[in-house]
């Protein structure tokens, strides 16, 4: 049997319907998706009740970090060509990150985001799971809790994940349009990642991408 057919082959390829065909980049990126704690994100939907208005919208968290992720390595990749070192440590841990970032959502997303656990955001629950996944999984996923913290000493890596210019964004804004059927948050995101850049240790935009 060919390596890439072999049953324990991590890197798999995924059907998006934004972004075509993705890959995994990492077999431990495959290991976190399998993990139960980011499967719930399947029974998770993106747009809490907005279904109700608009019939289409039932696409979840699951479908978003994945095509965050898939953003994450486009915008690690655009970087690199501008000459700025990103390790693949580094790379596996920010990908980690962006994958992770919405794994404390509750039922509903925003919509009940502070009645479940009162007065706790979501990003601070998630916190909680990376630290909890380190536990099992070690050094990338304990880098992946520095990073989203924004504890890091190479801050544009935390802004990749959340900031104006973050791959959560560039994901949502065209998928919550395709699956609720409006225009309005369509977005160029292959033009703005092939537009980032690193300046002082920060995320910046070009000025050809303004």
């Amino acid at each position: 049997m060919p390596a890439n057919t072999s049953p324990n082959n991590k890197k798999k390829i995924i059907n998006d319907p934004i972004y075509g065909f993705i890959s995994l980049p990492h077999e431990i990126i495959f290991d976190i998706l399998e993990h139960p704690y980011l499967q719930r994100l399947r029974r998770i939907q993106q747009l809490g009740l907005s279904h109700l208005v608009y019939p289409g919208a039932n696409h979840t968290r699951f479908h978003h970090v994945l095509g965050a992720m898939h953003l994450m390595t486009q915008a690690v990749n655009s970087i690199r060509r501008k000459g700025h070192p990103i390790s693949e440590e580094e790379e596996r841990a920010v990908c980690l990150a962006i994958l992770l970032h919405d794994i404390g959502h509750g039922p509903f997303s925003h919509a009940l985001e502070y009645d479940i656990v009162c007065g706790v955001s979501h990003e601070e629950i998630s916190a909680y799971f990376i630290a909890e996944l380190s536990v099992e999984y070690g050094q990338d996923l304990a880098l992946a809790l520095e990073i989203f913290k924004n504890d890091y000493h190479r801050p544009f890596l935390h802004e990749l994940v959340s900031s104006q210019l973050d791959m959560d964004r560039l994901d949502y804004l065209n998928r919550d349009s395709f699956y609720s059927g409006v225009s309005e948050g369509v977005i160029g995101s292959e033009r703005l990642i092939e537009m980032l850049n690193v300046h002082e240790g920060h995320l910046v935009l070009e000025e050809k991408g303004i």
